[in-house]
């Protein structure tokens, strides 16, 4: 009988090293345009305990990232803001590195799940999360809003923030059941000598953004409304306002009125100047000049009066309709926790998203390999077994 052998671990990955400090990967997250991706890392010191950190990588070449903000300007505007936003639910910048030619900008890491994973889970087994939940998180990001919109400079003057690219997989659910903000690499400010953007752009990801954004009008406080109301929406119902179902294009070109179709036109030609013009950017827009109040409505039959005003109000197409600040959002989603009756915190919201990922664990390989939905980089992700 030949002797045991130990088959020895493959030795860890490693991004690269700065100084005395070793970055080794633990897992790939996502891959975002013009080269910028994301990694859950360890940063290893001699004499110091590992520390896990999320980087993000943006590229140097030339060609990849010249339509975006310079990345070395981007780094020291992005050290000035999370200066400026230091707050117990966002994440700290803790600085940067360049290496060859990547500039890796090393953020803390947030233990949990993204909103991304937590909105997915009810797509794995028929199930919905009460309204106390999305109450719960829809207090959370417009707390966080309103401390962005609100900031001031040493003299009481507003510094103008508006995040511009609110997302689930932006935002982590955390172990107590807080909401945190883990990227703030789009925030627009008035800030002095702040870098601009080399071209007009759309920002942030696509299907989370505001029609304004996506005709290439810009964005103000209002936007960042806009995307929280369709982060709720999907939270909601598992449904998208820029995916309908059974909308054809077709369908939705003979909506169009020429006010729009120039805006949608006006859209696609600053999207294709950022290299954004793509056939799905194309959908979107489309989507986003042609929705109608009961396109919402139907989306959201299954939720209750209240709630559903809500969220109609926060997904007007123009933005003057909207809540004009998210503290006017509070005060809804306050008096609607209050008609739901009941004490509903972090920790309830904790212990309903454990219950769901508890049913969900016995189908989610089945799931995964049928469908796919959780990508690489979520943590609900189930590696494809070898053949």
């Amino acid at each position: 009988m030949s002797p045991s052998r130990t088959v020895k671990p493959s030795p860890p990955e490693v991004l690269f090293k700065t100084g005395s400090k070793v970055f080794e990967l633990e897992r790939i997250l996502r891959r975002r345009g013009h080269g910028e991706q994301h990694f859950l890392a360890v940063r290893r010191q001699p004499g110091r305990e590992p520390v896990p950190v999320f980087l993000q990588a943006l590229s140097l070449r030339r060609g990849e990232a010249f339509l975006s903000r310079e990345p070395r300007a981007r780094l020291q505007e992005t050290l000035a803001l999370s200066r400026l936003l230091e707050h117990p639910r966002i994440a700290r910048l803790y600085g940067g590195h360049e290496v060859d030619d990547m500039l890796y900008l090393e953020w803390e890491h947030v233990p949990g799940y993204t909103l991304d994973d937590v909105a997915m889970l009810p797509l794995v087994y028929v199930h919905s999360y009460s309204e106390a939940f999305l109450v719960h998180v829809g207090l959370q990001l417009a707390s966080l809003l309103a401390f962005l919109h609100g900031k001031t400079d040493a003299r009481g003057m507003p510094l103008g923030f508006v995040h511009r690219d609110l997302h689930p997989q932006g935002l982590r659910f955390g172990p107590e059941g807080a909401l945190m903000l883990t990227d703030l690499g789009d925030v627009f400010s008035r800030l002095p000598g702040r870098a601009p953007s080399s071209i007009t752009r759309p920002h942030g990801e696509v299907y989370y953004g505001a029609p304004e954004v996506l005709f290439g009008e810009g964005a103000d406080a209002r936007s960042d409304l806009f995307s929280l109301g369709l982060i709720l929406l999907e939270l909601a119902t598992s449904l998208h306002l820029y995916s309908l179902p059974r909308a054809l294009m077709g369908d939705l070109e003979a909506r169009l009125t020429d006010a729009d179709a120039k805006r949608v036109f006006q859209g696609m030609m600053v999207a294709a100047q950022a290299g954004q013009g793509s056939g799905e950017y194309a959908d979107v827009v489309m989507h986003a000049a042609t929705y109608r109040p009961e396109d919402l409505e139907s989306l959201m039959f299954r939720l209750s009066p209240g709630l559903r005003a809500i969220l109609h109000r926060l997904l007007r197409r123009e933005r003057t309709e909207r809540y004009a600040t998210a503290e006017d959002l509070e005060v809804d989603l306050r008096a609607h926790a209050a008609r739901l009756g009941g004490h509903y915190g972090g920790a309830e919201a904790a212990a309903e998203f454990q219950r769901a990922l508890a049913a969900t664990a016995p189908v989610l390989s089945a799931f995964q390999m049928d469908v796919g939905a959780f990508p690489p980089g979520s943590v609900l992700h189930l590696p494809t077994p070898a053949a």
